[in-house]
């Protein structure tokens, strides 16, 4: 597999990734305010391309040197200011990790049984969400800004993960436990079995391609 033109696959599918977000950027509009089901449109597809770019972002670094960099000292030491005002949006290059014990999904028009006593009153009944509540869009739109210059900005996304390849193989040499991939092992975020949306068709498209990937380097490795 290292014949395949990994560059332009990468290249092909971070267009594909902007034209998808773009769309989002629509669906979204302008109002710091949306309705419900708008927020609950966007975040469903948003979750899966995020996930699609860290897959691409782990392609993109595929070749780039790892080096277990020295623990930084606390402080500022070295005179210099630190940079004020906001800090922009970052991505994040690792998927949450799994839940192990996940909440079992319950209707919510239905109440657990509870015991009740003959003269508590009855609880009062909680508000169902609607599909036309206002919901405040920042958080989407944050979300959407940093995916927009991570991929404006595929290098420096790959240089930022060799980096985090190199702490953690400090951490693994101190004997901290840390994680070895980015990625989480089986089912990325946001999958769906047979997803006909495009954005599910883009994170399996981006998967793959990183599986791949890795299967390449780990065959490398094993031939050194």
């Amino acid at each position: 597999m290292r014949h395949w033109d990994w560059d332009g696959m990468v290249e092909a599918n971070r267009g594909w990734l902007m034209r998808l977000l773009a769309g989002l950027v629509v669906l979204l509009g302008s109002d710091d305010v949306v309705r419900r089901v708008v927020w609950r449109a966007v975040l469903a597809k948003l979750v899966p391309l995020e996930s699609a770019l860290r897959r691409l972002i782990l392609v993109a670094a595929r070749d780039l040197p790892v080096v277990a960099m020295p623990a930084r000292e606390r402080g500022n030491k070295g005179g210099g200011s630190r940079r004020k005002g906001k800090r922009g949006a970052v991505f994040a290059l690792t998927d949450l990790p799994r839940n192990p014990d996940p909440a079992p999904r319950t209707c919510p028009d239905k109440r657990a049984p509870r015991i009740r006593f003959l003269d508590e009153p009855p609880p009062p009944a909680g508000a169902v969400p609607s599909d036309d509540d206002l919901v405040e869009s920042a958080a989407l739109r944050r979300r959407i800004d940093a995916m927009l210059d991570a991929l404006d900005d595929l290098p420096g996304q790959a240089k930022r993960l060799a980096r985090w390849y190199g702490r953690g193989k400090r951490m693994r040499y101190g004997g901290a436990w840390r994680r070895l991939l980015p990625i989480r092992s089986g089912r990325p975020p946001g999958h769906r079995e047979r997803d006909p949306r495009d954005a599910g068709k883009a994170l399996a498209t981006c998967h793959d391609l990183a599986l791949r990937c890795l299967a390449m380097l780990d065959a490398e490795r094993a031939a050194a």
